[in-house]
């Protein structure tokens, strides 16, 4: 008889009390974490859909030297279950669940408010305002900005750099901000018409932005508008909006699909009809407008929490940031090609998850210059992982 299957699931290795644990998160949001001993991972792993009770046993005497009653494998299994991380009809069913309230809901309500940051609203201001007083002021005119998505203990005084050069300008008609999408996404973009609520307010969605990229798109990007129900890279940006403009200003809200099969296939985006068609959907909708741009990005992720078979060093810090410098001069001077072809070149082998977002950005913005005002790195203590990330300011080139 075959086993469940196991979902399509985050997997990152921690130590707690000295052992070697391993953390499952579920990037749809439809399970809590679960942190697994690294002998239940290694059942857990079995189950691909297709290995029986006796599959499992025989890998499990050949791993760990002993035998595996079937009776504690069971119990592992409907464990798994009750927190929604096999393909089972109860997981279905919940899906279908969380589907249906969101189609219900008039808003997008905020997915990390007392986790990712305070949920009191006062407490909130002050954090935030602490990023943004003490980053510098330095630039005007800005059209586009590039701001981390990390969480805001790592990155806050990096998003405190991306935001701040707008704390005098006035508020903008309109925001969009793209966002990576770190779930399987069919199209290249993904849009939402819900308003976003946080501690700090509502801020409203361009129903109009959205209206006309629908006319001028052979796809429907509200199909998969459910993406956004725990994506936190358009939530975060939210956050230092209201700070800066309050209720005052409206948002378009995009997600952006991977560029692996580019990258894998050794592709520009602009050789793909379906995206060319959707930057100029997005750039048609945007036209005559005065727009801010956002995107919601990080840079490299290295390490065992990535899949990498190495702990990352101080070594592999140093030659990472000469890289995501290098990377960067591209963005810099605007020139969307030249950044992906650098990522390329490189076969995306550090990870760069926000190259979507940014590389859209430049498309929109052509011609435009920045400059960086903020590179960051953060490494796992025990070198389990490393992500980094930047803040620039770009200005449209007159």
């Amino acid at each position: 008889m075959e086993l469940p299957k196991l979902r399509p699931l985050e997997a990152f290795p921690l130590e707690r009390g000295g052992r070697q644990m391993v953390a499952l998160r579920d990037p749809w949001g439809v399970a809590s974490e679960v942190v697994l001993s690294d002998e239940a991972f290694f059942l857990a792993s079995m189950l691909d859909g297709t290995n029986t009770f006796r599959d499992i046993q025989v890998a499990y005497m050949r791993r760990f030297g002993g035998i595996l009653l079937r009776e504690r494998l069971q119990e592992l299994i409907d464990d798994l279950d009750r927190h929604f991380l096999l393909e089972t009809p109860r997981f279905e069913q919940r899906l279908r669940d969380l589907k249906d309230e969101w189609e219900r809901s008039p808003v997008r309500e905020a997915a990390f408010a007392g986790q990712a940051y305070p949920a009191d609203p006062a407490e909130l201001r002050r954090y935030l305002e602490g990023f943004l007083h003490a980053a510098e002021q330095t630039v005007e005119g800005v059209s586009g900005i590039v701001a981390p998505h990390i969480d805001f203990e790592r990155g806050g005084p990096c998003y405190g750099h991306a935001y701040a050069p707008l704390k005098d300008a006035p508020t903008p008609p309109l925001v969009v901000i793209l966002g990576t999408c770190h779930l399987p996404l069919r199209t290249p973009f993904a849009v939402t018409d819900k308003d976003f609520r946080t501690p700090l307010g509502i801020v409203q969605t361009d129903r109009q932005a959205i209206e006309d990229m629908r006319e001028r798109l052979p796809y429907d990007p509200m199909e998969e508008s459910f993406l956004h129900r725990r994506e936190h890279t358009i939530e975060f940006q939210i956050l230092f909006l209201q700070m800066l403009w309050g209720e005052d200003i409206k948002v378009l809200p995009v997600l952006c699909r991977s560029f692996e099969s580019y990258i894998r296939e050794g592709l520009s985006p602009r050789d793909d009809p379906a995206f060319e068609t959707s930057i100029m959907a997005l750039r048609g909708s945007l036209e005559g407008r005065n727009v801010l741009i956002v995107a919601s990005a990080d840079l490299a992720h290295i390490g065992p929490q990535f899949g990498d078979p190495f702990r990352v060093g101080e070594g592999d810090l140093l030659q990472m940031g000469g890289r995501d410098r290098e990377m960067l001069h591209y963005v810099e001077r605007g020139d969307a090609e030249g950044f992906f072809a650098y990522v390329r070149a490189e076969g995306d082998r550090r990870r760069i998850c926000g190259l979507p977002p940014i590389y859209t950005l430049l498309r929109l913005l052509d011609p435009a210059e920045g400059k960086l005002p903020d590179y960051r790195q953060w490494r796992h203590p025990q070198g389990l992982g490393a992500v980094t990330f930047a803040s620039l300011v770009l200005c449209t080139k007159r």
